[in-house]
């Protein structure tokens, strides 16, 4: 016993260094996962409350179809920033750039005595309205060109601690608004959202290096100003940056100068003014005024929509948005400084606390353990994420869990696993696959004791399958084909949870909730029925191909009880069924021929299907073995919606078929001609002799059944 512990100890903690070596120089690929599983905490915890302080202007599709597609004329950016600020607009941001000079042959004159500075006088008016608006400019930086041109920020930029210059994104160029505009504004900030490996957004860089000087993000700028900060300071370590102060307030970010954003809820989350609304001067002052006010855009046209991990097409001004609301509610998450030590001790401890727990309970604990220890992780992190705004890995602490469990019971049930395995070599000649199964997994008692259940039971055959043999000649090409049809056959049977009794020649056996229940396994049968009927249109392309045949079957299906159980002669036993329904069900399939149907199901069968599927009620028979008679249905397709044109068919077929209940052969062989006429089927082909042959025998009081005196 000591023994065992010492090696399970070593191999512990083997596999606590082993996992921490790999989370130090983990790849990128892995934080990626890392930041979906996060965003997944994002999703439970659901929408929270915002500071109230932020508004977004919205470019919607209703002022898209009022002032024309974007860009629009300078004039009317103009207007809505006065009249943002005469309704006491605190901060106004843009996330548009002017990059070009306004093209529109539309102008408006201006209300200002100035002279023209741009060379457009839209662009003139714009620029003299941002000159005296609460207004912040938006631009982007550009990795891919150079320029040479740097926006002007009323700020002091300061790094203290060690500097290095790989970490902030350094960008290779600007694009900034026209120059006459961009003169005119009070400050401006870059308004890059730089997504994820997984292509989401969870950080927002405040921070960018140009031409050896850093800039802020449009957020950043805005708080600048609100905060009313002259200077800010950048503190670095060796890992890169860790926060930006501006006056009293401290932002945490991670080495890149981004925030960790917190986001508040989904798209439209935040308060949406639509700028058609502030132009027909449709908006309250209280609903502006002293408010950060974003102008961006939600229309989906302008291609403007960020993946979030709570809408994975929010605007890209309502990640902005987010962005000021974390930081003026002081609602930070972010990465601390000794983040790997935290990491490499939930790694050790997650290693040790599975052994402890899972090395000792019993089998029927193991589940609910493993499912309560998940749980518990997922409560731990999200109290770090959104009640201490710490951001640790969660993709290491639990691989680590998944491979501590793994070896654990590895260790626990190698004797116990060579014990089944002997078990297993001991009576795999007795039993079938799935009763082994069970009996190794321990899952049924008494499984090889007879006894009475309702199953679902499946015949298959291959119709004129002597004429395929002939034509084929070749066993082995034979069985070949055999091969190539049955293989996906019966692996769609297993996966919709049926048990292959046998194979009889070309026929196939199956049923449901046996050895082990299966729910709605009526269902579970049709839907695989006529799963296995499209595969066999595809399958017989290339059977044609290969064979120079194709291959058309048969399908019955019953829902019946009977005995089942380990059934043969001494040394030479299998699990299976036996009694009436399964002959009967056998029946079933052999009457696909004569009705020209390919899968035929009781009437016991269609009562107990839960799903919606499309019917053809065939006939009321009675075959041979069977003195009761049962009405027998043709499974057209699954679901409700049918062609018009097939509703038609089956509404003229269900009145010729009562023709025919009723007795009135002569009509209803009518009925039946008309419909052979417009469709062609050996169904209506068959009512017509049939029709011809009952009216010829002048029967009285017909009761409807049809009796079939062979198999």
């Amino acid at each position: 016993m000591i023994k065992r512990f010492l090696t399970l100890f070593v191999i512990l903690s083997f596999l606590s260094v082993s996992i921490g070596s790999v989370y130090l120089f983990v790849p990128k690929s892995f934080l990626s996962i890392d930041n979906r599983i996060r965003d997944f905490f994002f999703v439970l915890r659901g929408p929270i409350e915002t500071t109230s302080n932020i508004a977004i202007i919205d470019i919607d599709e209703k002022s898209l179809s009022k002032y024309g597609q974007w860009p629009w004329p300078r004039y009317v950016t103009a207007e809505l920033l006065e009249k943002l600020t005469n309704l006491g607009a605190g901060i106004i941001g843009l996330d548009i750039v002017f990059a070009e000079n306004d093209a529109t042959a539309i102008t408006k004159e201006s209300n200002f005595s100035s002279p023209q500075i741009c060379k457009h006088p839209n662009d003139s008016r714009l620029a003299e309205v941002v000159a005296s608006a609460p207004v912040i400019g938006g631009y982007f930086f550009s990795f891919d060109f150079n320029s040479t041109k740097a926006p002007s920020i009323p700020a002091i930029f300061i790094e203290k601690g060690l500097s290095d210059e790989r970490y902030i994104p350094i960008a290779s160029g600007a694009k900034l608004n026209i120059e006459c505009v961009q003169k005119s504004l009070y400050s401006s900030g870059f308004f890059n959202i730089i997504p994820d490996d997984s292509g989401g957004i969870s950080h927002v860089p405040l921070l960018m290096r140009y031409d050896d000087m850093l800039y802020p993000s449009l957020a950043l700028e805005m708080l600048r100003i609100y905060n009313n900060s002259d200077q800010v300071t950048l503190y670095n370590s060796s890992t890169g940056a860790q926060s930006i102060d501006m006056g009293e307030l401290s932002i945490p970010i991670d080495r890149h100068g981004r925030i960790a954003l917190n986001y508040r809820g989904k798209g439209k989350h935040f308060e949406y003014i639509s700028v058609l609304d502030v132009m027909e001067d449709r908006v309250t002052r209280k609903q502006v005024e002293g408010r950060f006010l974003l102008v961006g855009t939600s229309a989906i046209g302008l291609s403007d929509l960020k993946s979030t991990p709570m809408d994975p097409l929010m605007p890209g001004v309502e990640v902005h948005a987010n962005v000021i609301d974390s930081i003026l509610a002081n609602d930070f998450i972010a990465i601390p400084n000794d983040a790997p030590i935290i990491n490499l001790l939930i790694i050790a401890l997650t290693v040790f606390s599975t052994a402890i727990i899972f090395y000792f309970l019993t089998i029927w604990l193991i589940i609910p353990a493993w499912i309560g220890y998940i749980y518990g992780m997922y409560l731990l992190f999200d109290m770090l994420l959104f009640d201490n705004g710490i951001i640790l890995n969660i993709i290491f602490p639990l691989l680590t869990f998944m491979l501590s469990t793994l070896v654990i019971l590895l260790m626990r049930f190698i004797f116990a696993n060579r014990l089944k395995q002997q078990f297993q070599e001991a009576f795999s000649r007795k039993v079938s696959p799935a009763v082994m199964h069970d009996i190794m997994t321990n899952e049924t008692k008494n499984l090889l004791e007879p006894k009475e259940k309702l199953v679902t039971i499946f015949f298959s055959d291959i119709r004129s399958f002597t004429s395929i043999s002939e034509s084929i000649g070749n066993p082995t090409r034979l069985i070949s084909l055999l091969n190539k049809y049955m293989t996906p056959m019966v692996e769609n049977i297993v996966a919709h949870h049926g048990t292959i009794d046998k194979f009889i020649g070309d026929a196939i056996m199956a049923y449901w909730n046996a050895p082990t229940d299966v729910k709605d396994h009526p269902d579970m049968a049709v839907q695989s029925a006529l799963e296995q009927l499209d595969m066999l249109k595809e399958l017989n392309v290339d059977i044609e191909k290969e064979y120079q045949t194709t291959i058309d079957i048969g399908i019955g299906i019953h829902v019946g009880s009977v005995t089942i159980g380990e059934m043969g002669a001494s040394g030479r036993s299998d699990y299976t069924i036996i009694g009436d329904n399964v002959n009967l069900a056998s029946r079933l399939e052999g009457l696909c021929k004569p009705y020209g149907a390919k899968l035929i199901i009781s009437e016991a069968t269609k009562d107990l299907l839960k799903e919606d599927y499309i019917f053809r009620e065939l006939d009321k028979v009675s075959v041979k073995g069977k003195t009761s008679s049962l009405i027998i249905f043709e499974v057209i397709s699954r679901g409700k919606e049918i062609e018009d044109k097939k509703k038609e068919e089956l509404e003229e077929y269900n009145k010729a078929l009562s023709l025919y209940r009723n007795g009135s052969f002569i009509d209803a062989k009518i009925a039946f001609e008309i419909l052979n006429d417009k469709y062609s089927t050996h169904l209506y082909q068959m009512y017509q002799e049939r029709c011809t042959l009952l009216d010829s025998k002048n029967i009285k009081d017909f009761d409807g059944i049809f009796a079939f005196n062979t198999k």
